[in-house]
């Protein structure tokens, strides 16, 4: 029976831990059309897309309610592409997996080398390349059109519609965006390519592992995944600078209170209006906010003020460190061909980097907007008896709220239905999986084993740990600080002049990044979030540091071996 690799080292960067039905019914959806639409971009024939309709159905699954990439999926895709054993070695360093690409070399008779597979090939090749070459419009295309639609379908009033126009609205997004995303797709796969060959020629022409430090954009703006954390600080130096409003952050008072009083009695003031812009133009963007059940700043703006309170006391206290420049390249080694060329491509990587972070932006957007279409679904049926409350909704899938919709009849079962999926969503909450398992049994199985295991935690202190270095800024050897632990986000903790130590980043933590002095993550490789950001801010970072939160206590002090990748606890 063939081996299965489910593997969620990268993809729980957007969706960490435990998420609902709804959110995997919707994640799995998106990654079959998108992957479909892109293989076809690049040169794969409809023949061979509708031959792998599976594998395209089956791009993650959802094991103990957690999301996994199904690499079997993944391999077989890019079996697809020219260069494919060459592309899967660049797509498990993308996505921080361990090695084990199984695509070997096709074997083919004269005929079918020369007169099929070799003509095909080469089209394809053309076709990627000229893909590549103008990529760079290709986004600029893809994103005025993105903001030109967005804005028109985010305009409608989703508390004024009918369920069956809801589910209208969902359809009109899918349509409308969902098919064009095969560019920000394609730009992923740029990334992949362009970054995965300069750490193979630096590691052969320079016998050097620092190739990600130099990989930044030809523009000269900042990565937009920074905007919300220099916003941030933006408009905490507003409220310094007003002696009443930086009184009321610091008076003690409830994150409740402060809201009230700002719109009470601050209305027009630059404070509560910059507070006000931000939740708007990010309000969906919060550690988690890919996953559809996650409450949003907009929807809950104390957890903002909460941030902003705590950022405000350590700004207060505490003078903030100039931070630290990056590296510098050497190119003594090499001779003026494969400078040009490393320089080429380094420019390559950087600008296809900078692309993707304004793609997850707009994907952070299109979830926003899908969470607000079933929220307000969740109302509707809540008044028809369908469930208990709205966010009730999150435990059902797509399918099974639209089959709601277009039956109009109340299901008795469904609230039955609901329950049994919260139940099992608290089981497997309580619950560590693995990050890997390659095994020919069902996920079923996999999932009973699980639940009949009993988890015994070892609870010790480790004195070393390793993992991958991502950021070395100013070719600093070995940093030390005081390590800030946290398993899951914390708005109300003291990040200032931390090195933060957690499971895993996504985009919505850059929030707090700018108050960082460095970053320790289990998850992630090289161009995971908290490596990009990392390097854009020249801050030290290591991932892949496996069982780090359990192994490094809040508070302690700990010591970066920026060479190594080795982390040593002080203490």
């Amino acid at each position: 029976m063939k081996e299965n690799i489910y593997d969620n080292s990268n993809i729980a960067e957007s969706y960490a831990g435990v998420t609902t039905p709804l959110t995997f019914s919707f994640v799995s959806y998106v990654y079959r059309e998108v992957y479909r639409y892109f293989s076809k971009m690049m040169g794969t024939s409809d023949q061979l897309i509708k031959e792998n309709k599976d594998m395209f159905e089956h791009m993650v699954e959802f094991i103990g309610y957690r999301i996994y990439y199904n690499l079997n999926s993944w391999y077989t895709m890019l079996s697809f592409f020219p260069g494919h054993r060459l592309n899967g070695e660049f797509m498990e360093k993308m996505m921080g997996v361990d090695k084990h690409n199984p695509l070997g070399k096709k074997k083919y008779s004269f005929y079918q080398k020369y007169l099929c597979y070799f003509p095909k090939t080469v089209l394809q090749i053309i076709r990627i390349s000229l893909t590549f070459l103008f990529l760079g419009r290709l986004v600029e295309q893809f994103n005025t059109y993105f903001d030109k639609v967005f804005s028109e379908i985010s305009l409608a009033d989703l508390n004024k519609l009918t369920l069956v126009e809801l589910k209208k609205s969902y359809r009109e997004l899918d349509n409308k965006l969902l098919s064009c995303w095969k560019v920000p797709i394609a730009n992923d796969f740029a990334v992949m390519v362009s970054a995965g060959l300069t750490d193979r020629l630096f590691k052969i022409w320079l016998d050097s592992n620092d190739a990600y430090s130099f990989m930044r954009p030809n523009a000269n703006k900042p990565l937009i995944s920074l905007d919300p954390g220099n916003k941030v600080l933006h408009i905490v130096n507003f409220i310094k600078k007003d002696q009443k409003i930086r009184e009321l952050f610091l008076g003690g008072y409830t994150e409740e209170h402060i809201i009230k009083s700002l719109h009470d009695h601050y209305a027009t003031h630059r404070v509560t209006c910059e507070i006000d812009a931000y939740l708007k133009k990010f309000g969906t963007r919060m550690p988690n906010e890919l996953k559809l059940e996650s409450e949003t700043l907009s929807e809950n703006p104390k957890n903002f003020i909460a941030l902003i309170k705590t950022i405000v006391q350590g700004e207060l206290t505490h003078g903030r460190e100039p931070k630290m420049k990056s590296m510098k390249r050497n190119y003594d080694n090499v001779g003026l061909p494969k400078r040009v060329f490393l320089q080429w491509l380094l420019g390559w990587a950087g600008n296809a980097i900078r692309r993707r972070e304004e793609a997850r932006f707009r994907r952070t957007l299109i979830f926003g907007y899908v969470r607000k279409i079933f929220l307000s679904i969740g109302k509707e049926f809540r008044q028809k008896h369908h469930i208990k409350n709205k966010r009730d909704i999150f435990y059902l899938s797509v399918e099974e709220i639209f089959n709601r919709i277009d039956t109009g009849k109340k299901d008795f079962h469904l609230r039955s239905l609901i329950e049994q999926r919260k139940h099992l969503f608290k089981k497997w909450q309580n619950l560590e999986l693995p990050r890997r398992f390659e095994t020919a049994k069902s996920i079923h199985k996999i999932e009973q084993q699980a639940l009949n295991r009993v988890a015994v935690l070892h609870k010790t202190v480790a004195r070393q740990l390793i993992g991958s270095v991502a950021s070395r800024p100013n070719n600093i050897y070995t940093f030390s600080g005081t390590a800030l632990t946290l398993k899951d986000f914390d708005a109300a903790a003291n990040f200032e002049g931390r090195i933060l130590v957690t499971r895993q980043t996504d985009p919505g933590w850059t929030i707090i990044f700018p108050l960082l002095r460095g970053i320790v993550v289990e998850r992630g490789g090289m161009l995971s979030h908290a490596a990009i950001v990392a390097r854009e801010l020249h801050i030290p970072c290591i991932v892949g540091v496996e069982q780090a939160t359990d192994f490094i206590p809040n508070g302690a002090q700990i010591a970066l071996d920026l060479q190594t990748g080795l982390i040593t606890n002080l203490c």
